[in-house]
């Protein structure tokens, strides 16, 4: 249609007039096409600063969260059960730079790997995995999927080793952990227990070797840490009706084990050498405090050439990766205080783990030879953290609890910003108050400055409500966990409430439904919107 005269113009309906300026936008709708494309525009804005645009970071991983994460989240991508080629997505894990997702298509469970690198996540391959039993495991460099060893390189698969047959709660795999009943490996082995505590459990290699047998009648399980030298920790656990509990499965020191020959060894050599942390029970018999039963958890800190033991009050020992070599001492409540549950920062690898002379230096002084530290601090009805010793945040978490509530659990192993203006907590009681408990457990991303603003000006209960303190747009996720791939970009499962349709219309919100997401920084208030 040819553009009208003036005249055609002015004597046209309202409908053809409306015409005429969609048609004619350089002579009669100049002005309806600026307002249309200046709402466009902003909306195309808003989706940029809220909704999904792609990864564009730096795909690096210092050791540190960036610190860009205070002025919030945005959403970089999201894979939910259909972009996988899945029903749904049961479970996932992160490891260097990819993403591997546990889920079902129909009665098929598969496992999907991705590249993370990528404005959105790549797909490398996937695998077919006909095991349906429970738990999604690190073995090394590869991935345990119920009882079948997924390689992380290209998906094969091999299933060596005697088969449960049961669900995990009754699984014979299953052995205490800090995170619950475990099926998962201990270092470079598997173990199968068929009776734990009155029959031998069965150690098995990544190759379908069995290499050695551990005998449970003592009540004692090794700990789930990184192996030095090929020993662990053996604690000890106390079996109940209900199952191993979550966090305190594992309870006082009771040896070490090698987990590449079975070999254990007991706390002789630290009763032996105990001198200064030897007291007198109720009945005037003498103990060694470092070693007798403790109903709370033990100091155990793994150094890069031996282990820090204690009772957590004071009595400690320093002793060599088998136990042996103690060094008995006796710390002040600051020094003890410094090494509870301390996390230290960059941690990349166990090559960059403190030497015990590092850490004792700390506890003595508080100088460190590493960037940044968070440890947890005692309280009754609140444990703080404490990060750098300089910023202390309530978190309303319990420290002499049970199940969840021991900073071993709660606390995991968080991410911190280098300049500690943000923290990624990934297991935290989000209760308005610790007296009014709400039983939901996520992760939380908290503005240091925030929660520590709020911590000296409380005067009462509301300093316990740490998720008040969350950085902008990470409560509207409903995030059920959340770990980091790069220092610039965190994965995790988000389960958000159904948005307002206002707010889905101008990408305020994200999509409903249970999925993977990628965040990344938001853009501060002086940074360019791109």
């Amino acid at each position: 249609m040819r553009c009208p005269n003036d005249d055609d113009f002015n004597n046209a309906g309202a409908l053809k007039r409306l015409w005429y300026k969609i048609i004619c936008p350089f002579t009669f709708g100049a002005r309806l096409w600026m307002v249309t494309t200046s709402i466009l525009c902003a909306l195309a804005v808003v989706h940029s600063v809220n909704g999904s645009w792609g990864y564009h970071g730096s795909a690096q991983d210092t050791g540190f969260l960036s610190d860009g994460f205070v002025n919030g989240v945005r959403l970089a991508w999201q894979i939910d059960a259909a972009d996988a080629g899945l029903d749904r997505i049961d479970d996932f894990r992160v490891g260097d730079e990819y993403i591997y997702l546990v889920g079902y298509k129909g009665g098929q469970r598969s496992v999907v790997a991705y590249d993370a690198s990528y404005s959105t996540p790549r797909e490398l391959w996937r695998t077919d995995v006909n095991d349906d039993e429970e738990g999604v495991n690190w073995w090394g460099d590869d991935l345990l999927v119920g009882n079948t060893l997924v390689s992380t390189a290209d998906g094969s698969t091999r299933s060596d080793w005697p088969t449960p047959g049961v669900r995990l709660g009754n699984s014979p795999y299953q052995h205490p952990s800090g995170e619950g009943p475990s099926t998962g490996p201990v270092g470079p082995v598997r173990l199968y227990c068929p009776t734990p505590l009155s029959a031998p459990c069965q150690a098995w290699d990544k190759t379908g070797t069995h290499v050695w047998d551990f005998d449970a009648s003592t009540g004692s399980f090794p700990d789930s840490v990184t192996p030095l030298e090929g020993w662990v920790p053996l604690r000890a656990w106390e079996p109940s009706s209900s199952g191993p509990a979550m966090g305190y499965t594992l309870d006082e020191l009771t040896g070490f084990l090698n987990l590449e020959t079975g070999e254990r060894v007991g706390l002789e050599a630290i009763e032996e050498a105990c001198g200064p942390a030897t007291l007198d029970d109720s009945d005037g018999e003498p103990y060694c405090r470092i070693t007798s039963d403790f109903k709370y958890q033990h100091l155990i800190l793994r150094a890069s050439d031996g282990w820090i033991v204690g009772d957590g009050v004071g009595f400690i020992a320093t002793v060599a990766p088998d136990g042996s070599n103690p060094q008995v001492m006796h710390l002040d409540a600051q020094a003890s205080e410094r090494l509870l549950f301390l996390r230290t920062y960059p941690d990349l690898s166990s090559a960059q783990t403190p030497t015990t002379e590092q850490f004792m230096h700390f506890a003595a002084t508080g100088e460190a030879s590493w960037d940044s530290s968070i440890t947890v601090s005692l309280g009754d009805y609140d444990a703080p953290i404490s990060i750098n010793e300089e910023t202390t945040i309530s978190t309303g978490q319990s420290y002499y609890g049970t199940d969840t509530d021991n900073p071993s659990v709660w606390l995991g192993n968080p991410a911190l910003s280098k300049d500690a203006s943000v923290v990624l907590l990934p297991h935290i009681n989000v209760a308005p108050t610790s007296f009014i408990p709400k039983g939901e457990w996520r992760p939380l991303l908290v503005d240091v400055n925030a929660a520590a603003n709020a911590t000296s000006n409380a005067a009462d209960s509301d300093k316990y409500a740490i998720s008040s303190y969350t950085v902008p747009g990470w409560e509207n996720l409903h995030m059920t966990s959340a770990t980091t791939v790069f220092d610039d970009l965190i994965v995790g499962f988000a389960s958000p409430a159904q948005a307002p349709w206002y707010k889905r219309l101008s990408a305020l919100s994200a999509a409903p439904g249970e999925r993977i997401v990628g965040l990344t920084p938001a853009p501060g208030p002086s940074r360019s919107i791109r």
